[in-house]
């Protein structure tokens, strides 16, 4: 019987391989484990001792710290957005309210501008600073004085 060099032939007793029996493998000390590649790896079996962790891996405390400050940051700008709109709206009103006073005593409004508790407003073609106070019935009450200054 001839052989054409593919198929291993033995009688199994001398420590040759048979035809059926997988090939013998050497894993003890000193000798890395092999992590089995895929077909097409153009990179080959990869050793376990070899392999790096990821990117991500190795970045996740900054990562998550980065990610933080970003949302820190998110929340502390809608926060300001929603103080500014509620402030303006407080402004506003505050606006309204002095002009109807305004309007109630007959003068004659050009224009007023709000910014808290005070106001700078023009009456009649005279410049005045408008003091606002409110009660504890919530009601406003303005101050009206000529304006001095540069």
């Amino acid at each position: 019987m001839s052989t054409d060099g593919t198929t291993p032939t033995g009688t199994g007793a001398t420590g040759s391989t048979t035809a059926g029996s997988p090939a013998p493998t050497t894993t003890g000390p000193g000798t890395p484990d092999l992590i089995a590649s895929h077909p097409g790896d153009p990179a080959g079996p990869v050793s376990v001792e070899d392999a790096e962790p990821g990117w991500i891996t190795r970045h996740t405390t900054l990562l998550i710290t980065l990610l933080t400050a970003v949302i820190v940051a998110a929340v502390a700008v809608t926060g300001l957005v929603y103080f500014r709109a509620a402030q303006d709206d407080r402004n506003a009103d505050t606006e309204a309210a002095f002009a109807e006073t305004v309007a109630a005593q007959g003068a004659a409004l050009e224009t007023v501008e709000c910014d808290g508790d005070t106001c700078a407003a023009i009456v009649g073609g005279q410049a005045y600073t408008v003091l606002v106070q409110e009660d504890e019935n919530g009601e406003q009450h303005f101050g009206v004085s000529a304006y001095v200054g540069d």
